[in-house]
């Protein structure tokens, strides 16, 4: 398991120097911290865990969005035993997004399973701009209770002021 903290730190709960540091000059946040030690808690138990790359994690509300690696994240998506916990370990909803992904790829990974099936930047007239996305989706009223959250999330973790149309 590869974590933003050292391994020992994660297993452990309590962060050396080095780790300090760099939360103490802002290079890691406590929400990668937390989520460091929760996912390296479950890794001790489950091979399959043991093998992610977990890049940092935030938190909107009370729900956390860890940023794995694409490779990770599908594994989570065809096991829904695993999936089931890690959401336990953090006590609700887990959003999970890849860590290097582009624009696109980060909102797929928020709306999933619906199927993105466009993505534009719209400039406005005072010079910000919003990301309209066009989603087609079977399930809209499962979409439709997270969309104020997806957009939540999107503006706080890569600043996207997202728009969002369903299409079936």
């Amino acid at each position: 398991m590869k974590t933003p903290i050292c391994t020992f730190d994660a297993r452990v709960g309590i962060l050396c120097g080095k780790c300090e540091a760099k939360l103490q000059s802002g290079r890691l946040k406590k929400t990668d911290v937390e989520g460091a030690i929760k996912i390296t808690k479950l890794a001790e138990f489950d091979q399959e865990i043991n093998k992610f790359t977990m890049a940092g994690a935030s938190k909107v509300d009370d729900e956390f969005i860890l940023k794995l690696r694409g490779s990770d994240i599908s594994i989570l998506r065809a096991n829904n035993v695993l999936l089931k916990k890690i959401e336990d370990e953090f006590k609700g909803k887990v959003w999970f997004v890849e860590a290097e992904a582009s624009d696109r790829r980060f909102i797929e990974n928020l709306l999933y399973p619906a199927r993105v099936l466009t993505v534009n930047l719209i400039w406005l007239p005072d010079g910000s701009k919003l990301t309209k996305a066009i989603v087609s989706t079977l399930n809209t009223q499962e979409l439709q209770r997270n969309i104020e959250k997806i957009k939540r999330i999107a503006k706080e973790i890569r600043d996207l002021e997202l728009l969002l149309e369903i299409q079936r």
